[in-house]
């Protein structure tokens, strides 16, 4: 099954960091599982969006290809990846082969488990890094497998135990390890097979993608480079074809065009969310970057 979206190309090499699949709807549970038989129910395919929770996506058969932000990510056979709600995402193909496991979890659920990570908690530790979805060997991959497998028998089993509750939690802590270590592995890895151009450009992204709400001037990302404004326009545009300011535009797109087709917020509100000083002025960089007006875009999803 192939779904057409239109997306913001970027350099191949420029790599994604989670996949967004999650529900519009709050968890039933701190932890749900979900597989190919009912992933359709929890994901959203005809246009951007956020996810209401953080996950772990494991995929065993076939292939997903969407869009993270800017960046353009295809998954295969033992791929493992991160979700971060926080950004916005647009599927683009679903092969009807999945064999898959999407692990959705509350992030509150992960502060409280008793994880020996050196960080604030795990979602942070993963959300950190460049990269963030990784093709693991045969021996690798079954190991995460069988134990999201395990979790996943544990949390739709109707015969309930003393520690019920104390199982699950050792085991979903078990995945969060399991992905840890493989973010850990493979993170410097990955670094030492990008050039010094490459590296800004990702990172240049990365602060970008949290930021920019709140800033939008090219100096603000040079200067937490420690570079100047015209080196990093310079490598941009050899790196990416683009400018600074058509990247942050394309990243607050994104985040307009989530909004504009998942939530019931009035425009007004979407323009104060999005930092504009009016909802004209909001308009008016909308129809510039897209060729339609707000209203007009949010007609196509609604029903």
């Amino acid at each position: 099954m192939k779904i057409a979206n239109s997306f913001y190309q970027s350099n191949e090499y420029v790599a994604g960091s989670l996949v967004n699949f999650a529900q519009n709807v709050t968890l039933e549970k701190p932890i749900q599982i979900f597989d190919a038989h009912n992933i359709f129910d929890f994901i959203e395919i005809k246009h951007p969006y956020h996810p209401k929770n953080p996950a772990f996506l494991i995929l065993k058969k076939g292939k997903v290809i969407f869009t993270e932000n800017l960046n353009r990510i295809e998954l295969a056979e033992n791929y493992v990846a991160l979700i971060d709600s926080r950004k916005v995402y647009e599927i683009l193909e679903i092969s009807n082969d999945l064999e898959i496991f999407l692990v959705a979890f509350d992030r509150e659920y992960t502060e409280k488990l008793p994880l020996k990570i050196n960080r604030l908690n795990a979602f942070i530790y993963f959300r950190n890094e460049l990269i963030r979805h990784f093709q693991l060997t045969n021996s690798q991959f079954e190991k995460i497998w069988k134990n999201v497998d395990l979790l996943k028998n544990i949390l739709e089993s109707e015969d309930f135990t003393t520690h019920h509750d104390e199982i699950i939690r050792h085991l979903f802590s078990s995945v969060v390890y399991q992905f840890g270590e493989t973010v850990s592995k493979n993170s410097d890895f990955s670094k030492q097979k990008i050039s010094r151009k490459q590296e800004l450009v990702l990172h240049f992204l990365k602060n970008v993608g949290e930021h920019f709400l709140e800033e939008k001037q090219v100096d603000f990302y040079a200067k937490q480079q420690f570079i100047t404004s015209r080196h990093l326009s310079a490598v941009l545009k050899e790196v990416t074809g683009n400018t600074a300011g058509q990247v942050i535009a394309a990243f607050i797109m994104k985040e307009a065009k989530a909004q504009l087709s998942s939530s019931e917020k009035s425009l007004y509100e979407i323009s104060m969310d999005l930092k504009f000083s009016d909802q004209y002025s909001f308009g008016h960089f909308f129809k510039k970057n897209s060729g339609e007006s707000p209203n007009a875009y949010r007609k196509r999803f609604k029903s």
